[in-house]
């Protein structure tokens, strides 16, 4: 359903509220996401969905706290994968074990339901289990169906459900008769709750079949992300002799972020400022320790009966990846865990053991494990948690994945509206370009104009420009990625603290980019410039750090390697038809431009620096194939595809 207040709402009110905070300079609002094709990649292929049903049967017990995938798809041993749903730690707050299941307005492509930015109500995702058999089973051998729900998400409340727009989670169980059935429904009333609890009995005979199946389905806004319900802690078995109060088990798990700070998305970043940097900055930090969280942590969950604590082991080891032995430890202690409150925080700082100072781009992987004796095998993979971080060439204050979404005012007057962060650097440098995460939603799809800019310190304050680049930010964006680089012509040079960030033409056009509303940034280092030139720091409510990186190259004036240098790289085969192997020495990261030199294809962070280059599809020609080194200069190989 679509009300004209919603509506009017929808396309009005975030205008209005950005230019009552141009007047104040303190708080940015933000929007929904309405489009995230950073979930398509999670999308069910064809061959997924034509496994819409497994051929067999599961067995009880069922058990799912969606551990695992990290984030995606749920997983198609128990779930039908159809349904939309998102595993992730990033949207559920405080989850009983780390990783939940998330259904919002969002299909499994990150595209709205509705299609459309105005605010429609309906059925959205839902989460269909496998058929399960429950056949020979009788009241006697108590089956119950117990599962941890959720209202609202770090996205915020939901709305509330009315007659003419519907917000609710329904659980429903498919009979012998094959009808589905409803034994469960919650509704929106504005309000975003804790985990709760929920434990249904199945002892009726139309129940206790071969082909036993349960569904959740969510009703919400079905063109964003703004109702969202999360699932988690699933389990159907016999045996249940506690009935309705069965909601205790043998279990202590990681959680999510530490209490007090951001409440979702797992381990904090083991950096204090930043979620990346460049590597040659982290080298040169003075103390070698001041770049360090000195509370890397998460929160535990004791899921256990009783009133004593129990005695847990922790262990917190860090290594470079791919694969190295791990460095040491920053973390080890034993300790008892109560059991009231259910949830506690468990942190040490990130700078032990020491990390090597070496100038070869690197990702870290910091660990947490715990040693609970637990005998269940279901119950172990929740006991470990990790979060990586990349010692690269860019700077970067959000992890990569957006939940909300902001703009800048587009004004029709004056100076065009700028964003800027501040970056305080550890030794000279210069800025390379910057990398934007647009999201192109159904308000507008059309690619975009954007200046990106860099300004210097003026007594803590943007002050003279000294570099701007203009630039057209397409879509569809190239291949394997979110974000958009874009390089100025020259390295800027930069020292002590500088802003980056980017400004659009007055065109009237909302022009939303991503927010990360689990990471934040030091308070004061987000500038924005009014159409009267007058910079104002300010934030955004609710919380989260707008996703732009600085890319740096070291100081090196000259963007390119020598001739001598870039002749020890070499790339075959060449001609290719997709996948391509990169020999000679290390570099940062690849792209692919194309013969007008246009980025079609940029290799994903999670594998930057891997010499073996997985391309998409392109059309037949010829290609330059561009190595970033890890001290910012280029290498270019021509690379043939047919």
């Amino acid at each position: 359903m679509k009300t004209l207040f919603h509506t009017c709402r929808r396309l009005l009110l975030p205008t209005l509220l950005l230019v009552a905070g141009a007047a104040s300079g303190q708080v940015e609002p933000t929007l929904p996401v309405s489009a995230d094709p950073g979930r398509a990649r999670y999308a069910p292929s064809a061959a997924e969905r034509a496994q819409h049903r497994g051929l067999t049967a599961l067995a009880l017990p069922f058990f799912d706290d969606f551990t695992t995938p990290l984030e995606g798809l749920p997983k198609t041993q128990n779930w039908v994968p159809t349904g939309g749903a998102l595993v992730s730690n990033r949207l559920a707050l405080r989850p009983l074990t780390r990783g939940a299941a998330t259904l919002d307005g969002l299909k499994a492509n990150g595209q709205s339901y509705s299609g459309t930015v105005t605010s429609n109500y309906g059925r959205i995702d839902s989460l269909v289990s496998q058929p399960i058999n429950l056949s020979g089973l009788t009241a006697s051998d108590q089956v119950a169906l117990s599962f941890a729900w959720q209202a609202g998400s770090i996205v915020g409340v939901l709305n509330r459900n009315t007659g003419s727009t519907p917000v609710q989670l329904e659980l429903f169980v498919r009979t012998d008769a094959g009808i589905w059935q409803s034994v469960w429904v919650q509704r929106g009333n504005r309000q975003r709750t804790a985990f709760r609890q929920q434990v249904i009995l199945l002892s009726q005979p139309e129940y206790l079949h071969a082909n036993f199946q349960f569904m959740f389905v969510a009703t919400g806004n079905t063109s964003d992300n703004s109702d969202g319900w999360s699932v988690d802690y699933i389990l159907l078995d016999r045996g249940r002799s506690r009935g309705l109060a069965d909601t205790t088990f043998a279990d202590i798990a990681t959680s999510a972020g530490v209490i007090g700070q951001t409440v979702s998305g797992g381990m904090a970043s083991p950096l204090g400022r930043f979620s990346a940097m460049p590597v040659w900055q982290f080298n040169a930090a003075t103390p070698a320790g001041r770049e360090f969280n000195p509370q890397l942590g998460v929160t535990l969950s004791n899921l256990n009966a009783g009133v004593l604590p129990i005695p847990i082991d922790v262990l917190g080891t860090v290594r470079v990846l791919p694969a190295s032995a791990p460095l040491g430890n920053w973390l080890q202690i034993s300790r008892p865990l109560p059991v009231n409150p259910r949830q506690n925080n468990v942190t040490g700082p990130a700078d032990l053991p020491s990390i090597p100072r070496t100038s070869d781009a690197k990702t870290l992987r910091y660990t947490m494990a715990l040693n609970t004796l637990e005998t269940l095998p279901r119950t172990l993979a929740n006991d470990t948690i990790f979060r990586d971080v990349e010692l690269n060439d860019y700077y970067a204050y959000d992890d990569g994945t957006a939940e909300n979404i902001t703009q800048l005012v587009p004004y029709n007057t004056g100076q065009a509206a700028a964003f800027a962060y501040r970056i305080d650097l550890n030794q000279p440098d210069r800025v390379r370009g910057l990398r934007l995460y647009p999201v192109f939603t159904a308000s507008d799809r059309a690619s975009r104009n954007v200046t990106i800019n860099v300004w210097q310190d003026a007594a803590g304050q943007p002050g003279t420009l000294l570099a701007s680049k203009a630039a057209v930010i397409p879509n569809p964006l190239p291949a394997n990625g979110q974000y958009f680089e874009i390089s100025f012509d020259l390295p800027v040079p930069v020292s002590g603290s500088f802003y980056v960030g980017y400004s659009q033409p007055s065109q009237g056009r909302n022009l939303h980019y991503g927010l990360d509303l689990n990471s934040t940034f030091p308070a004061g280092y987000l500038w924005r410039r009014d159409n009267n030139g007058a910079w104002n720091t300010t934030s955004f409510g609710p919380s989260g750090s707008l996703m732009m990186r600085p890319v740096m190259n070291n100081n090196t004036s000259t963007a390119t390697a020598s001739a001598r240098e870039a002749a020890a790289f070499s790339v075959y085969p060449n001609p290719a038809h997709g996948t391509v192997t990169v020999a000679g020495p290390g570099f940062a990261r690849a792209a692919v431009l194309d013969a007008v030199g246009r980025t079609v294809w940029e290799q994903p962070g999670a594998s930057a620096g891997r010499t073996t280059l997985a391309l998409p599809a392109l059309p037949a020609g010829a290609y330059t194939l561009r190595l970033t080194l890890a001290d910012g200069r280029t290498v270019g190989r021509r690379l043939l595809l047919e």
